[in-house]
């Protein structure tokens, strides 16, 4: 896709058969901020064969791999409804300290939660904190090479 045909584009509502769960084994697309800027989600969502996961600027969602140079791509390796107690104990159990932490469409405060979960290991995970299905979940991803 070239930005060309993006700025052409007319913008498709990306939430229009939005999933109703996400599941371990999918992949989640985080638009580039001047793609959410411009309105042109919903177009970047049909390039991609994705859905949103909610109305207005979202992340978005296939069953498999997409490549574009206008959205970031993570596998989805969990999902899990937030809980800040179930959380850090996931990630005390997979002894993760460095920890990237995504979000869109929720009221949290990534430097604030990363205190709360206090995560002191060795490995790294990123996670992003959204909605599906209006609530807040979860999403533990792998970037795409």
């Amino acid at each position: 896709m070239e930005l060309r045909e993006i700025r052409g584009a007319v913008a498709a509502d990306p939430t229009i058969g939005s999933p109703q769960q996400v599941r371990a084994g999918s992949w989640l697309h985080e638009p580039d901020p001047a793609v959410v800027a411009a309105g042109l989600v919903g177009q970047l969502a049909v390039e991609l064969g994705a859905q949103g996961l909610a109305k207005g600027p979202t992340y978005l969602v296939s069953p498999g791999p997409a490549t574009s140079a206008f959205a970031r791509s993570y596998a989805i390796e969990d999902v899990l409804p937030f809980q800040l107690k179930a959380l850090r104990a996931y990630l005390r159990d997979r002894d993760v300290g460095r920890l990237t932490i995504k979000k869109r469409g929720v009221a949290i405060e990534p430097e604030q939660l990363r205190k709360q979960l206090r995560p002191t290991g060795d490995n790294e995970a990123t996670i992003a904190i959204t909605r599906v299905s209006g609530q807040q979940t979860v999403l533990v991803l792998r970037p795409a090479p």
